[in-house]
């Protein structure tokens, strides 16, 4: 009996400690499967990032290759203007040449007008050197513009034949997070270790974002919107019985946006594509056709996929011409939020937070894009924030 007591207290001892252990193993694996999901969103976003990256520049080619254009022409008119310039100086001090123009420049019409050589180079050299100097400077111009407009037009089209490899990557990684969610977020212990890890992904990125030096994105924070978002009809209306006027630049040509990496919205603010897989890039002030810049954050998504309301307010349907099919959100926080290029509508008017008030698609000019949601923040509706870091936080 005595040697029974030492074994039961053992026991004792023994047991308590078998759950902790089970724990552990439940935690390591809710961990793992949270870089899983991590790692899938992160492939996901830098293939959304390397799309609208190429769309980016295949835009800021077309803005050269229109500015090339203009100088050629420009250049082709001096070169024309100077040329007449030059043969009339000489035509009126050689008036026994019988031509038209100068030999040396237009060729000879007979052996008989060689012997006119000598006479012609008197009056070349008597005819304004600085002339003859600016004509060959501006022909040299000429064509090495010509050559950059050639080189940016070659340019242009390899970006275009690798656009489509880069728009089913980012739709296929798309279908891959889809997947890894799926299986995986459907444990609390998961989505608690997801956030945990995504908090930490998060605090790495910031630490070294303040090392980095200032990127040419951050420089382009003043720039104009690629989404020709102004309201049809009246812009004074008050939609949803709020206070808000309607944004004074939404997505204008010319509109002054604001950078930053401010989060908006509070803890109970939700992402506008839910909780759905999609993915994203930071393209603020981004190049778009026209010279314009990118004011919103690009979501790549299925088509159909819900949008939703990020907080209770008022969902008014708008259309345009490049955003197609959109909505203006009139938060109660007291923003303003923009959607785009959606499919078709959900419900509109006084909704709540989560509330699905689209379907994304690609109306609009994202026809020549990705099916995508174009998402934009106005706080107060003013001028444009960067969404970016609000999305990436939400999201």
């Amino acid at each position: 009996m005595r040697r029974l007591v030492p074994l039961v207290l053992a026991l004792c001892f023994v047991v308590p400690f078998v759950p902790a252990s089970v724990g552990r193993a439940d935690d390591s694996a809710a961990e793992q499967a949270a870089k899983e999901i991590a790692d899938a969103r992160e492939r996901a976003n830098a293939a959304a990032d390397a799309y609208f990256s190429a769309e980016s520049r295949i835009d800021q080619l077309a803005v050269d290759e229109q500015q090339l254009l203009g100088e050629v022409d420009s250049l082709q008119a001096e070169v024309s203007a100077l040329q007449a310039q030059v043969e009339n100086v000489a035509v009126n001090r050689y008036t026994r040449s019988g031509t038209i123009g100068i030999p040396l420049l237009s060729g000879f019409k007979s052996p008989e007008e060689q012997v006119q050589i000598d006479a012609l180079i008197d009056v070349i050299n008597a005819t304004s050197a600085e002339d003859f100097d600016r004509f060959d400077s501006l022909n040299r111009d000429l064509v090495a513009k010509k050559n950059e407009l050639a080189a940016t037009r070659q340019q242009a089209e390899r970006e275009k034949a690798n656009i489509g490899a880069l728009r089913d990557s980012a739709n296929a990684e798309v279908e891959r997070l889809k997947e890894v969610e799926a299986q995986r977020l459907q444990d609390e212990a998961v989505r608690s270790a997801l956030r945990a890890e995504e908090a930490e992904r998060a605090r790495r990125a910031a630490a070294l974002a303040k090392q980095a030096p200032p990127t040419t994105a951050a420089a382009a924070a003043g720039a104009a919107d690629d989404i020709d978002s102004s309201l049809s009809g009246d812009q004074s209306a008050n939609p949803g019985g709020s206070s808000l006027k309607p944004p004074s630049s939404g997505g204008q040509t010319g509109a002054g946006g604001v950078g930053g990496n401010n989060v908006y919205g509070g803890v109970d603010w939700v992402c506008p594509t839910g909780s759905a897989s999609v993915a994203f890039g930071d393209t603020w002030g981004a190049p778009r056709s026209g010279g314009r810049r990118h004011e919103g954050v690009d979501m790549i998504g299925a088509r159909g996929t819900p949008v939703v309301a990020v907080v209770d307010g008022f969902a008014q349907a708008k259309t345009n011409t490049l955003g197609g099919t959109t909505v203006w959100f009139t938060g109660a926080d007291g923003n303003k939020y923009y959607y785009a290029h959606l499919d078709s509508y959900g419900t509109l008017g006084g909704v709540s937070k989560g509330e699905v008030i689209g379907y994304m698609g690609d109306t609009g000019n994202a026809k020549f894009s990705v099916v995508h949601l174009h998402f934009e923040i106005h706080p107060g509706g003013g001028p444009a924030v960067n969404p970016y870091p609000t999305v990436r936080a939400r999201c």
